[in-house]
Parts: C-alpha cells; structure tokens; sequence
C-alpha cells in the first residue's frame, strides 16, 4: 500500500474530474452534436501532433503549477508561483482502454523515476514535463516502448473549481480534525460541506489529527487512512456531481462548461475517444490500477528511484496492447490444441521448467520436459512454428507478456511439436499468470480494481472510525 502513497491523491482527483466532466458532457448534456461542440472548446495543447500513435493510450498528467495561488494562506500550504516555478508533473498515468471489453488499465509512472529524456539527458521523468506535454509522451514512448495515442491535463486550480462549481461537498468528519501542513481545519465533528480550498485540504492531508479523548491525535493508519479518506471523497464527489445534474438540468450544460475549461487535451482528442475513456472508468469494476514497480537508487548524487524492469515487464506488455483479445483464426485457438516444446535459451537456470509448469497449469500441452536451447543468450524469445501453424504461435505469443517474435521454421519440430518456444532475456512470465493470479505485492506494483469512482470496493474505514461509503 505504501507504493501507492506518494502523490496518490492527484492520481485518484483527475480520475474524478475526468470522469465527472465527460460523463456531465457525454450522459447529460444532451446530443451528441452539442457534446461534440463543448469537447471542441476544452484547451488543446501545443504539440507536434506526428509523437501520438494510434491505439487507445490515454497519458493524463496532473500538474502541480502554483499558477492558482493568490492568497497567503495557500502559498503558506502549497507555495507560491514565485517560489515555485514552472511546473512540474505531479501524476503521471497511462490508461489503457480495452475496446473490446469496455475496460481500463491505469498505470502510474512514479514521478521520480528516472530515465533519459529525449534532448535533456538523463533525469527524473517529472522534469519532461517542464519541456512541454509532448517531451513527456516522447520519453515514454522512448524508454517504455509504449505508444501513446492521447493526452489530456488537469491542475490543482482545475480541481479547485470543480468542486466550487457544484457548490460544496459534504464530508462526514468522526471528530474534529486538523492538518497543519495540509491547511485542513475542521473545528467540529458531523457533516460538513466542504469548499475546494476545503477540499484539497482534505484529500492532500498527510499528518491528518483527529481530536479525540481530549487529546489531538495523529492517524494511526498514516498513508492507508489518508487512501482511504481520499476514496471517500471520490465517490462523494461522483455523486454530487451526478445530483446536481439531476436537481437543476437546465444548468448540465453549463456544469459541464465550467469543468471541461479546465481541462487541456491534444489536438487530434475528439468526443469519440473521450466517450471511451469516460465509460470505461464510470463502469463498476471497470477500472484497473497498478504502479511501475521501482526501488531508490541515487544517480549522479541524485535520489531517484531505478524501474524494476522484470517486474514492470508485464505492466508495459499490457500497455503495449499485448495480451488483447485475438482476431481471426488465433482468436479460435484452445490451449490443449498447441503442442509445446520450452527450451531455455536466456542462460537463467529454471526458466525453462518454470515457463513449462505455467504453460501446463493454463491448459497447453507441453510434448516433453524443458530443455536447454543451443546456446544461452537469445535476447529476444522466439515461438518458432511449423507450416500451418501460425494461428497457434500467434496465440501462444499472445500469453508471454509482452516478450517474444514469431518464426516459421521450415520443417518439423522435435516430439511432434507444433511450436518450440525459445525462452529469451525478454521473457518474465505469462501475462494470463500476471493478470489473473494473485495481485502483486507493493514491492512489485500495487494493483486495485477500482469501481466508477476510481476507488476500490468496501474501502470505508479511516483513523480507526467508519466512515459513510458515500456523503453524509
């Protein structure tokens, strides 16, 4: 859980301010023509439009500029524009939509990653943002190998005016609570309708105290209460916006206005896409959440956390578009139908037996036990397959996360095989293994299948004292 702490709260805000203000535009607003013309208006980006490629990779970028800071009290909690300046990416996700299953992948890139930025060198990956939205998609597409199709932003001022365009928000507070870092006070305990300032308060507060038996307390829970308050908030948030909808809709599509000014978009991001991206993540259980699973390391003096490549093998396979459902013949494949020989050839003692196993345990037939390859240092896995049997090795590529190429070979292969899998250096396990076993651990990325509001189902608790599942 802990992975998933550093800046999770602008991670789960522009879920809720990207979903509030298209599914207000998209489900409210009215046709489709008048939908079309409010997307029109939000703010495009200035980019070279030639980066983006095709496919359904959305990089939402949450920005920390201070542009919005114009009172002492909120340079005091979130510094100035003078102090802070230019502007940094404060979340960073890419959201693969499944147009086949309606679904999303939502993965974070921790902004203190470090890697090479076209034309700046080697950095963290926050800095590529103060070169502009298109240094960014250029240093993922670069060093993760994953296209990105769409781009949209969102800032603290964005949230700020989102929640005071609905008015307030009602939040159901145990006791009375304080955060001096944060600026949150809340003097009284019960149901209090809080303003965006108020509210940003709230989500942000890291050194949340509650007054309790007499005493200010400090939150035992830490970053898990701070999760769990956030997810609170969220579904809060959907529902009001939802509400006020439903209460005056005469004013939809003014609601629906005001958000969307705050959003900024790349030039090519029309309603069709943005539908997409909005029913995928409304949907109950629709929504995917994972994290670059990275460790620290310093470089060149500089603290910054190194990517776990094995780890985050299948995550990227995944943003890639690997493991999508097949097309044609592959598409009709059975798993007890392909006939697999598994010889190492990535010079890693037992990743052939282990590849063998997990093939059996997903219903392949494996024709003999793993062996060793002719040599050890195949950098690329290789699904070599016999004349008619292409439709198998597409299928098999397909389950090895990401790694591997296709090769027709011009005879038979050993035991009667219809595929000889050559495990290389790029293979890290079975996406079908990955996607469908347990969740992995915070050391490997943290994964949360997530409902309309972005948050994972029956997260209610915080400080030790229920909170309401959603408003007050």
């Amino acid at each position: 859980m802990k992975q998933l702490s550093p800046r999770m709260f602008l991670h789960r805000l522009i879920t809720a301010f990207v979903v509030a203000a298209l599914l207000m535009t998209i489900a409210i607003a009215g046709a489709y023509a008048e939908a079309a013309r409010k997307v029109s208006k939000v703010s495009k980006v200035a980019m070279d439009t030639s980066v983006l490629e095709p496919g359904d990779n959305y990089l939402l970028i949450g920005s920390d500029s201070r542009a919005f800071v114009d009172t002492p009290q909120q340079a005091q909690h979130f510094g100035s524009a003078q102090e802070e300046t230019g502007q940094r990416s404060d979340t960073i996700m890419v959201v693969h939509v499944d147009s086949a299953t309606g679904t999303a992948l939502v993965v974070s890139f921790p902004r203190d990653l470090w890697v090479a930025i076209p034309g700046l060198g080697h950095a963290k990956i926050n800095a590529a943002f103060n070169a502009g939205p298109q240094r960014v998609i250029e240093t993922i597409e670069q060093d993760f190998d994953v296209p990105i199709s769409h781009y949209l932003q969102i800032d603290f001022e964005g949230f700020q005016k989102m929640v005071n365009t609905l008015g307030s928000i009602p939040i159901y507070f145990p006791a009375p609570a304080r955060d001096a870092k944060s600026g949150l006070n809340v003097p009284t305990a019960g149901c209090v309708h809080l303003s965006g300032s108020q509210a940003l308060a709230y989500v942000r507060s890291r050194y949340y105290e509650s007054f309790v038996d007499g005493r200010w307390q400090s939150d035992p829970t830490s970053d898990l209460g701070r999760i769990q308050r956030q997810q609170y908030f969220l579904r809060t948030l959907a529902q009001e916006t939802l509400k006020a909808a439903e209460r005056k809709p005469w004013k939809a599509s003014d609601l629906a206005d005001s958000m969307l000014a705050d959003l900024q978009r790349d030039p090519k991001l029309g309603l069709s896409s943005l539908r997409a991206l909005a029913y995928a993540f409304h949907r109950p259980g629709g929504v995917e959440t994972q994290t670059l699973p990275a460790t620290r390391h310093f470089f060149d003096g500089q603290d910054a956390l190194q990517l776990d490549a094995t780890k985050a093998a299948p995550m990227l396979a995944r943003l890639r578009g690997i493991g999508k459902p097949l097309s044609g013949a592959a598409a009709a494949v059975a798993p007890a139908s392909v006939h697999i020989a598994v010889e190492n050839g990535s010079g890693r003692t037992g990743l052939g037996a282990g590849a063998h196993d997990a093939l059996a345990h997903l219903g392949f037939s494996l024709v003999a036990p793993a062996t060793n390859a002719d040599r050890s240092d195949y950098a690329v896995t290789e699904v070599r397959y016999v004349p008619g049997a292409s439709a198998k090795a597409q299928f098999l590529l397909s389950e090895l996360g990401g790694a591997g190429r296709a090769v027709a070979l011009n005879g038979s292969a050993p035991n009667g095989a219809d595929v000889v899998l050559v495990l290389g250096t790029d293979y890290h396990g079975l996406s079908s293994v990955s996607t469908t076993g347990t969740p992995a651990t915070a050391a490997s990325g943290s994964t949360q299948h997530a409902g309309a509001s972005g948050s994972p189902a029956g997260s209610s608790a915080t400080s030790g004292t229920s909170l309401p599942a959603i408003g007050c």
